[in-house]
């Protein structure tokens, strides 16, 4: 399949009108009213989760702890996490634009995805105190300031714990079908 057809494929819900204009044709889904969350709260903690793990992303890159500045398989961990985590803070201030009732587009290239950056988040949050402790097991302080020490993993673990946090707000809230109006004449 050529890229071309997998765009095709992807926009198929996009209709370009005669004057030029594109109209959404596909579903929408609508916030259950049964969820734990009313929905105000629910964009509100998805919109908190992601900016509060990109601010710790951005700052942990702000403190010198050991290993930070020379070590490789210390610092490609925080370089990835930094990454997943500002792409999961890009589809979270999609899923918050989408609004409710929202495109059935919008759940699957925003919401959706959005659980996935947040799994892989986690997976480099670990990774990352993982081969920091073990550098500081290895190599010490290395001169670092304490407050640097202990700031860079407790960042790296607030990072894991909103993502599981959002993980489990994401998947505790549905969204269902709406049903389709019929306008009489």
């Amino acid at each position: 399949m050529a890229f071309g057809d997998r765009k095709k494929k992807k926009y198929a819900e996009f209709i370009e009108t005669a004057s030029g204009e594109v109209v959404y044709i596909g579903k929408y889904l609508v916030y259950d009213v049964n969820n734990p969350l009313p929905y105000n709260r629910y964009r509100t903690a998805i919109a908190l989760a992601c900016t509060g793990a990109a601010i710790l992303a951005a700052a942990m890159g702000l403190y010198r702890a050991p290993g930070t500045d020379r070590t490789l398989y210390v610092v490609l961990p925080y370089v990835l996490l930094l990454g997943f985590t500002l792409l999961l803070c890009y589809r979270g201030a999609k899923v918050v634009k989408a609004g409710n009732p929202m495109k059935a587009f919008d759940y699957r290239n925003a919401l959706q995805p959005m659980l996935h950056w947040s799994y892989t988040s986690i997976v480099f949050a670990v990774i990352l105190l993982a081969c920091y402790f073990f550098h500081l097991v290895r190599a010490g302080t290395q001169g670092c300031a304490m407050a640097a020490v202990v700031a860079f993993p407790l960042m790296a673990a607030l990072i894991g714990a909103l993502n599981v946090w959002l993980v489990t707000v994401i998947k505790k809230n549905a969204w269902n079908e709406a049903e389709e109006t019929t306008e009489e004449e």
